[in-house]
């Protein structure tokens, strides 16, 4: 739903992502660089600091936020490059719920596992038939995913607000799941496999 507001929000992460151009940074240490910086967030989450976690978990997503940016205005664009990015957002997605372990340990887990499962739900379906990314259901997108993951964090894993916005991550990972197996059984009928 979220990602619906990706090409309004061009203009400002082309703003952000020129002074990486000018410096001549490659688009896959900007997409490489959310792997220390969500580790970090996720032990700060782990060890009551919400607002350092906050900051480094809100810089990780700018990584994924920009790295493509960064790779169109270079001219760097590559299926490796788009590879690594999705492999990086599994880390970043999981790492941040693994900061959520010591407060809500099943709720985290259930909500890792699900967020896995609505990646893989469409990834898996090109190993069984050509696909791409157009026309998936929509509920339980990345960004859906992760501003609710970014808006517990901000209340505090320990906060009534921050358990019940993972139960809003794992909830809305659920529904994702759901509606893209279904899509997937469409099309696989549709192909008559």
């Amino acid at each position: 739903m979220i990602s619906r507001l990706r090409e309004p929000t061009r203009p400002l992460r082309v703003a952000l992502a020129r002074p990486l151009v000018w410096a001549g940074v490659h688009p896959n240490w900007v997409t490489l660089a959310a792997i220390p910086l969500s580790t970090a967030a996720a032990w700060c989450i782990w060890h009551h600091r919400s607002g350092w976690g906050l900051l480094l978990a809100l810089l990780a997503s700018a990584m994924d936020f920009l790295d493509g940016e960064v790779a169109r205005l270079q001219g760097r664009e590559t299926a490796f490059g788009n590879y690594l990015e999705a492999v990086v957002d599994r880390w970043v997605d999981g790492v941040l719920l693994l900061g959520f372990f010591p407060h809500h340990p099943v709720v985290a887990g259930v909500a890792l596992t699900l967020a896995n499962l609505v990646s893989y739900s469409k990834a898996r379906l090109g190993l069984v038939m050509p696909t791409d990314n157009r026309d998936w259901p929509g509920v339980g997108d990345r960004s859906d995913r992760l501003l609710l993951l970014l808006a517990a964090i901000g209340f505090g894993p320990t906060s009534f607000w921050g358990g019940l916005l993972l139960w809003g991550v794992l909830l809305i990972s659920l529904l994702g799941t759901l509606q893209r197996i279904q899509h997937a059984r469409r099309q696989i009928e549709r192909a008559g496999l």
